[in-house]
């Protein structure tokens, strides 16, 4: 596919913001998504929508980023979507999972229902909390003001982080929900795994910077006869797995603009696992790095449902890694 220009910046904010506020809409108590670093989940709460939004503060967040010293805020807002107010006095069980190790299980409680908890990663063993604590309720108490701070091994390493919510309160501190009326949202947030390659053209090396925002990049190959770039990624093709819930991967490639022989190029073609991306899977943004051109890969959950019903050479369905190509349009 050739992709220009023309999608540039406000291109890939929209199709992110399409895909990042995207909302599963079931009748059950459980509410699923797998993402990046937002995501906006709904459930039932009596006859009120519960949406809940998870979000990452800032919105990027990457190892090298938290290596040289951020300290990301994951926010949880608990919110009637019909008239987008907030429910009071949330009480959120919540686990934080990486590769099926539990990293946190604790009860937080927002008077207002705007829960933030700022993630201190360190190589520690276990997770500390700090935060105000109710006594009553057993609860750390944390506000947008004063968020609780979490220290530990979350967001040490990049990758999928597998966030379960359970709601145990709303509208009084003291009222438990009963177990069948308690929504259950299930949802994955991305940090990001940053990259750094040099490689050779016409004599010159070319720093060239690859950011994986769903899990750790391989096999990072140029060939410069003909300007292709190609990378792998571990991926779970499980048909079942990727049809029962929202799914997205995104990849990010920075090529430097003072590199004549591709990074001025506004005419790109790109595939994953051979097949070519459709426009709106695809973002260039120019602007927001001034020495760099970004292109984004974002692939959706049609898209991988295809490549997912795909056969091998053998006619089996496929099981090997994610793969993608970049190279300018001659």
């Amino acid at each position: 596919m050739n992709f220009t220009s023309g999608y540039v910046v406000v291109t890939f904010l929209l199709i992110c913001s399409s895909v990042l506020t995207s909302v599963l809409l079931i009748d059950t108590k459980i509410a699923f998504g797998d993402g990046l670093t937002q995501e906006q989940l709904t459930a039932s709460l009596g006859n009120r929508k519960a949406d809940l939004l998870i979000r990452m503060i800032p919105a990027i967040v990457t190892t090298e980023t938290l290596q040289n010293g951020q300290k990301p805020i994951v926010e949880f807002r608990l919110f009637d979507s019909n008239t987008n107010k907030s429910f009071t006095h949330v009480t959120y069980y919540i686990i934080i999972e990486k590769d099926n190790k539990r990293l946190l299980a604790a009860l937080f409680h927002d008077h207002n229902g705007d829960l933030r908890i700022q993630i201190n990663p360190n190589n520690s063993n276990h997770v500390s909390i700090t935060g105000q604590m109710d006594p009553l309720l057993g609860t750390y108490i944390g506000t947008s003001q004063n968020p609780v701070v979490a220290s530990g091994p979350i967001f040490v390493e990049g990758g999928l982080y597998h966030f379960i919510v359970r709601i145990a309160t709303v509208d009084s501190d003291s009222t438990l929900l009963p177990d069948n009326q308690e929504p259950i949202y299930d949802s994955w947030l991305s940090v990001g795994i940053p990259m750094n390659k040099s490689v050779n053209y016409s004599g010159e090396r070319i720093p060239i910077k690859l950011i994986s925002y769903y899990d750790k990049v391989s096999s990072f190959v140029f060939n410069p006869s003909n300007r292709l770039f190609t990378w792998s990624m571990p991926f779970d093709w499980n048909l079942t797995r990727i049809e029962h819930q929202p799914i997205f991967v995104h990849e990010e490639i920075r090529l430097p603009k003072s590199w004549l022989g591709f990074g001025n190029s506004v005419h790109f073609n790109a595939t994953v696992n051979g097949q070519p991306l459709a426009a709106n899977s695809m973002a260039i943004d120019p602007f927001s790095i001034s020495n760099a051109t970004v292109v984004h890969y974002l692939v959706n959950k049609n898209e991988i449902i295809k490549l997912a019903q795909e056969k091998d050479s053998q006619n089996n369905t496929y099981h090997g890694p994610m793969i993608f190509t970049l190279t300018p349009v001659a």
